[in-house]
């Protein structure tokens, strides 16, 4: 069957890898490294470059013998070595001083952090700094895959979704969109492998302190609650204000959302007709009422893919979203971004369905 998501790309897109030129900053994080992988087997995609704060080579955490092929150098030598497409793997306060200028010579930007994605919020008060570049921020296209559809001819900046953000948004959106929910009362109970928090050095994350344990955090106040609600503002338009709590799991990577809301309807079929209208021609998501197949992170992880279960008990509904938070909560989503702004389905190299 042919869909939008499986046409083969089209006659005027720039896929030649000799003219696509991409660079990752911040290659050495566990979403940078993620991403180098998926780029190095895109067929229309030169990676050039990667960078980060201190001196590296990708052949210590890669095997691929390709990756030897990428120009390895420290942060402040990126505007010398400027690609077509810059990725920003950083933190929000870094994504935020080095997508001006990147923008400014002419290249485009997709970043992997908090930056550019809260269009209504005040990102002092959930990321903790003062956003000075208000014009950008407004330019800024969130790329919630498949929602946010074509990119357009003048896009240059996408603002890649957060990981719990993306898991619980593409569970909500076709039951708002379909009025199969009660906006009130809807409760997300929410848990990320470590890798969530980056790679970095933290009393709370060493293994003596995860093992055996489930650690809600950051309860009431986690960043990426304003960006769910904008989020299923913009897509399904309706306006929430849920009880969100994340917890840290024992696990390396890998999310499961599980979103517990009042059913306006008693049939499951109206469930499953939702999602499969919303999802029937993209394949990077799968979903059914199997709740102990879909919601297991084993089956997600290392994958682009996003499991939806659901169940529904007189007018309770209970939906389980699952996915890699370091590839559909990060990397691969932003190759799908990338490959909307090739004018190529968003699945494209990640899905053998595209």
């Amino acid at each position: 069957m042919v869909t939008k998501y499986s046409l083969m790309m089209h006659k005027n897109s720039r896929t030649d890898s000799s003219n696509i030129t991409a660079s990752i900053v911040g290659a050495r994080g566990y979403s940078g490294l993620e991403l180098v992988k998926l780029l190095l087997r895109h067929p229309s995609v030169n990676l050039t470059h990667a960078f980060a704060t201190q001196d590296f080579s990708l052949t210590s955490d890669i095997v691929d013998r390709k990756a030897a092929s990428v120009l390895c150098l420290k942060d402040d030598q990126l505007m010398k070595h400027l690609t077509d497409v810059v990725f920003l793997a950083t933190p929000a306060e870094v994504s935020l001083k080095l997508a001006p200028p990147i923008l400014a010579a002419g290249r485009k930007v997709i970043d992997l952090s908090g930056a550019f994605r809260l269009q209504k919020n005040d990102t002092h008060r959930w990321y903790g700094f003062m956003h000075q570049d208000r014009e950008l921020l407004s330019e800024a296209e969130y790329g919630l895959n498949p929602f946010c559809g074509p990119a357009k001819k003048s896009t240059r900046l996408i603002a890649n979704p957060g990981c719990y953000a993306t898991a619980i948004s593409l569970a909500l959106i076709p039951l708002l969109k379909h009025d199969l929910i009660e906006t009130q009362g809807l409760v997300i109970d929410a848990k990320s492998g470590t890798t969530g928090a980056g790679r970095k050095a933290g009393e709370n994350l060493i293994f003596s302190e995860v093992d055996g344990e489930c650690l809600p955090y950051r309860v009431g106040r986690h960043q990426h609650l304003p960006e769910i609600k904008e989020a299923v503002a913009a897509f399904a338009g309706s306006e929430i204000d849920p009880h969100f709590v994340t917890h840290l799991l024992p696990a390396k990577r890998g999310i499961l959302a599980g979103v517990y809301a009042t059913a306006k309807t008693t049939r499951i079929e109206d469930v499953n007709a939702a999602f499969a209208q919303e999802y029937g021609d993209y394949p990077l998501v799968r979903h059914g009422t199997e709740v102990d197949k879909y919601a297991r992170l084993q089956h997600v992880n290392h994958t682009p893919y996003t499991h939806l279960s659901y169940t529904l008990t007189e007018n309770k509904l209970y939906v389980f979203a699952a996915i890699d938070n370091l590839m559909k909560g990060a990397a691969s989503q932003a190759v799908e971004n990338l490959n909307r702004l090739l004018d190529l389905p968003s699945s494209f190299s990640l899905s053998e369905e595209a």
